[in-house]
């Protein structure tokens, strides 16, 4: 088999293996009645494929009306010299998440029938993120080898399978359980689900482009201190979704 085929079988294995470790990390946290997997991997794939093509082609119209926008207002001093860190502002802290917590979300719906315990919410909306993850890992991953080289792949995909991974995955797991716990106690509700994503989603993303603001500064640490936020901040969360889960197990045990 020549090489470029093997290496590109390697990417995609390397892109989409930790985000399925983690789906089975997450369904198999629940002890008690756990969820088929045709559902979770129906809720995955929405996220790996029509949830990425559906936020691509949002935020693709989204950062062109953006863009010509912005123009209108390029006499602003602050504006033009501050560009850069406006861009990564709006597009990696609101259009981003908003956009893209919003496709993944239909990922829960399309296993509705399969919830009927409130921690379900978390596995679904967990899976349909971690789908997500996989596919956008995998974009970056292409990219990072072919402008890079494989040391580039490897710093890429080691980063992103901990930091933004995890938090695609646990982000969209607060929709999911908005959504359960509306459908089956009453209470919150999707948007209200929606709304704890898309604020994880933009702070972990505005953690991440904080080497975009102090980009002037010669220092490693600008580099190092907020990635080790992000990896921090993707462990925790996920640490935490589990622990829910675990917790609406236990009240729902037979």
């Amino acid at each position: 088999m020549p090489m470029g085929i093997l290496l590109l079988i390697a990417v995609v294995i390397v892109a989409f293996l930790p985000s399925l470790i983690y789906v089975v990390m997450v369904r198999n946290t629940e002890r008690y009645r756990r969820e088929p997997w045709r559902a979770v991997m129906k809720s995955f794939f929405w996220g790996a494929i029509f949830a990425i093509l559906i936020a691509a082609a949002i935020e693709f119209l989204l950062a062109y009306f953006y863009s010509e926008t912005f123009e209108l207002f390029r006499g602003y001093e602050f504006i033009a010299e501050h560009k850069e860190s406006i861009d990564a502002i709006i597009i990696a802290g609101i259009i981003a998440p908003v956009v893209e917590e919003g496709a993944k979300a239909y990922g829960v719906i399309v296993s509705k029938r399969y919830i009927d315990e409130i921690e379900d919410g978390f596995v679904y909306g967990a899976s349909s993120g971690f789908g997500f993850a996989a596919t956008e890992n995998l974009l970056y991953e292409i990219s990072a080898l072919l402008a890079g080289g494989i040391a580039a792949w490897i710093a890429v995909s080691l980063i992103r399978s901990i930091a933004s991974a995890l938090l695609h995955g646990s982000a969209t797991a607060m929709t999911g359980f908005g959504y359960s716990s509306k459908l089956l106690s009453g209470k919150g509700g999707m948007a209200h689900g929606y709304t704890l994503a898309v604020a994880m989603h933009s702070s972990f993303n505005i953690i991440a482009s904080v080497p975009i603001f102090l980009a002037g500064l010669d220092n490693p640490l600008v580099y190092l201190i907020p990635l080790t936020i992000a990896i921090l901040y993707g462990s925790f969360a996920f640490k935490y979704i589990r622990s829910r889960i675990r917790y609406f197990d236990k009240l729902s045990r037979p």
